[in-house]
């Protein structure tokens, strides 16, 4: 779970609601004011409507992906890094004395990239073949990381626009009636507040979300790489602390410290 992006949405809709019920003249409370800002039609304009833009820019099965694009921004920390690069040692040393036992510990690896390059290893691929295979591969799933940020850029430009196209709607009724002048004032609210609402999904929501899946596309990359000089090791049958050594270069010096310890304390407990 990535507590840094849980943390940021919290803290940005504290923030607002800081904003809606704190008078900070009087230093007074008023939670009453939440009503204000709740307009269930200006909900739908704002969140339908950019549903509505998706579905007419990109195919179905790609929108129907997004949750899943989205529940990827609450996922994966920086120490997959680690846990991969363990998990590509301790199949090394398997491999050193029977390559072909790597076999038994493909069901239990997670990350499918692995698994299927530690399958062609397995199946004595020819090593040329299986370079271009990863390549191929690495390219793809870098095409289809880049289409999750794009639709994600797409969704948060569409909600401000949305949120001003509900804010004219109730402009333009607003102006149908203008003989009663005590309900100019509330008509004028409800009319905004689908604004506000597009803001706040675009800019608490949407933007952070395609940036953070931006920087996971980074760091996807760097782990996909680590996995494919990996696998060209064990293929070529190098020994697990040469392997070590090299796929450390991967690891930022946090990370590269983080690891370290964990080694020690794994030899320790087993010492």
């Amino acid at each position: 779970m990535d507590i840094a992006t849980i943390l940021g949405i919290f803290l940005a809709l504290f923030v607002l609601l800081i904003a809606i019920v704190f008078d900070f003249e009087t230093f007074g409370v008023n939670f009453e004011r939440i009503v204000f800002f709740i307009h269930v039609p200006s909900m739908l304009v704002v969140f339908g409507g950019t549903a509505a833009s998706l579905l007419t820019s990109y195919p179905m099965v790609k929108v129907l992906r997004v949750p899943r694009v989205i529940a990827r921004v609450f996922r994966q920390s920086p120490e997959e890094l680690i846990e991969t690069l363990t998990l590509v040692i301790d199949v090394s040393k398997i491999a050193r004395k029977n390559i072909l036992a790597i076999e038994d510990a493909l069901p239990s690896i997670d990350n499918i990239f692995l698994r299927n390059g530690l399958r062609l290893v397995v199946d004595r691929v020819d090593r040329e073949l299986i370079i271009e295979i990863l390549h191929s591969e690495m390219k793809y799933l870098d095409l289809r990381r880049e289409e999750e940020v794009t639709i994600l850029q797409s969704a948060a430009s569409f909600a401000p626009a949305y949120g001003m196209a509900g804010t004219l709607v109730g402009l333009i009724l607003m102006l149908q009636n203008l003989t009663d002048p005590a309900s100019i004032g509330p008509a004028m609210a409800i009319a905004i507040i689908t604004t506000f609402y597009g803001v706040i999904a675009a800019n608490v929501f949407l933007i952070p979300w395609k940036n953070k899946l931006a920087a996971k596309k980074e760091d996807d990359k760097i782990l996909r790489e680590m996995i494919r000089d990996g696998i060209l090791y064990i293929e070529k049958g190098e020994r697990p602390d040469f392997i070590e050594q090299d796929l450390m270069n991967y690891l930022s010096p946090e990370l590269r410290s983080l690891y370290e310890e964990m080694k020690f304390e794994s030899a320790k407990g087993t010492a």
